[in-house]
């Protein structure tokens, strides 16, 4: 089955792709990353004067009650999501032929398995906001935490709408919803709370006016892409609910230990440092969340045909291709590493006062990102071959991760929260890499990796060398530029996706 033919989708040349079965899977997914980079670009803009608002106006301790409060919820949605956002590809392709089951009623399956768990978690959160003493839980975080807490489904559901029109290979919906309509609705939602005289819960209703918009869209667009949702004919069946969800505990599981292992150190810094701290050391991770999405540009498209090639050609298979991804990643990740390294400190004193005492922790921060967003791309490896692999990688990692920030905040405040992140991602880079070469028989040659890591320790040095802000960052990127290109040619090596299969090939009996 192709898998964008399903009922009432027809490929259309506004989508930017031709049918599946006629095109190379690395030159797909590239073409899929270029339709999101004018949405990243919209998106980094919103986000730039979002943190300008928040840092200027609601000061450091309002944003650190938003963000332990908005990172509380995100664990919580990790939970909520059931870990269908990935394994919803599996679903919809296992029933694309049958008949008997339409696949708008396979993604309703999964909503109302979502909100289900959205609702019970959305109601524990505000037990604990209303029962926990202000000794335990401030009251600043409290409020925003009860704000919060029914935002819970609605990034729940959102994720999940979007990833069925993923499956459709129409990435414009992700583009919209995540890039154009949420953050701009949040940022205007903000303003407006602020101008309005709300300025403690200002922060947190922009993040519900931004969701709630992207879920509207959302939803109607995943609707169009699989040709309506026949609500009427709608008869859930207890076995299909049962199937989904035990076929989703090994990757929740692994969903939740991610977003608690992304979001622990500021957790800590929160229980350990205090609200204002954490708000500081928030704006350091809300810098660096652009590397991050450098790597979820590629994911509309790379997680449905990394699933693909290994079901078709196995783990040695997909090896190369895996590597590839990596490498391109690399390279797009590292300017914005060297930029937060050569302008990061005034851009913080820009954002408002206090902020700057965040500089090597963002630093540190940015390092530990680029590791994991390129390397983590083996992860889809262990997602749909082996859940419980990832999982303990994941659990491994995370206790690392705590008992560094434990041993590093207390001395060097948020710095040591950063360089806790570090360690820990670092570590995880390398117990991923022997797990894919012990257990699944293939690892990516350091060769795909060397030129990008050592153009960017050349133009970390011609920073060091060179001094100043605009300076340092031209040269940086200058030399970085040179180095990378004299690698490619020295080796003979390109920069192209290649090795995915596509949706043609047919899986070996």
């Amino acid at each position: 089955m192709v898998i964008g033919r399903v009922a009432g989708y027809k490929p259309k040349v506004s989508d930017g792709l031709e049918r599946v079965g006629k095109e190379e899977g690395g030159r797909l997914i590239v073409r899929g990353a270029q339709a999101t980079w004018v949405g990243f670009a919209v998106r980094l803009g919103a986000r730039l004067l979002f943190l300008v608002v928040a840092g200027r106006l609601f000061g450091a301790a309002a944003f650190g009650a938003y963000a332990l409060a908005a990172a509380a919820v995100e664990l919580a949605v990790a939970v909520a999501s059931l870990g269908t956002k990935k394994t919803l590809f599996q679903l919809l392709d296992r029933h694309g032929g049958d008949a008997a089951r339409p696949l708008p009623h396979v993604l309703l399956d999964a909503v109302l398995l979502v909100t289900a768990a959205s609702l019970v978690l959305s109601a524990a959160i505000f037990a604990l906001a209303l029962g926990l003493p202000a000794s335990v839980l401030a009251p600043a975080t409290a409020t925003a935490l009860l704000l919060l807490a029914p935002m819970v489904a609605g990034q729940a559901l959102l994720d999940l709408f979007l990833a069925a029109t993923r499956w459709t290979h129409a990435i414009r919906h992700e583009v919209m919803a995540r890039s154009v309509i949420e953050p701009w609705a949040l940022l205007a939602g903000c303003v407006g709370a602020w101008l309005a005289g709300w300025r403690a819960e200002g922060l947190a209703i922009g993040y519900g006016l931004g969701t709630v918009a992207a879920l509207v869209y959302a939803a109607a667009a995943a609707r169009r892409r699989l040709g309506g949702f026949r609500l009427g004919r709608y008869r859930p069946r207890g076995g299909d609910l049962a199937r989904i969800a035990r076929g989703s505990a090994a990757n929740t599981a692994t969903d939740v230990l991610n977003a608690l292992y992304n979001r622990v150190d500021l957790y800590l810094v929160g229980i350990l440092l205090g609200e204002a701290p954490a708000g500081v050391y928030g704006m350091a991770r809300q810098l660096v969340a652009p590397l991050r999405q450098i790597r979820q540009s590629f994911d509309g498209l790379l997680i449905p045909l990394v699933a693909r090639s290994l079901a078709a050609r196995g783990a040695r298979g997909t090896g190369g291709a895996l590597a590839s991804a990596t490498r391109l990643v690399l390279v797009l990740q590292l300017p914005l590493l060297l930029t937060l390294y050569a302008v990061g400190e005034p851009l913080l004193g820009w954002i408002g006062p206090g902020f700057s005492a965040a500089y090597w922790a963002m630093v540190a921060l940015a390092a530990a990102e680029t590791i994991q967003c390129a390397f983590s791309v083996g992860d889809l490896v262990f997602v749909y071959l082996r859940p419980r692999v990832g999982l303990w990688l994941t659990l491994g990692s995370t206790g690392v991760g705590v008992l560094a920030a434990l041993l590093l905040v207390p001395p060097l405040g948020v710095t040591g929260a950063g360089l806790s992140v570090l360690v820990a991602y670092g570590l995880r880079a390398l117990g991923r890499s022997w797990l894919l070469r012990t257990r699944f028989g293939f690892a990516a040659p350091l060769a795909h990796h060397a030129g990008p890591l050592a153009a960017a320790c050349c133009g970390t040095g011609a920073a060091l060398l060179i001094g100043g802000d605009v300076a340092s960052l031209v040269g940086a990127l200058l030399v970085y530029a040179l180095v990378l290109v004299a690698w490619l040619k020295a080796t003979g090596q390109g920069l192209a996706l290649s090795g995915f299969a596509v949706a043609a090939e047919v899986t070996p009996s």
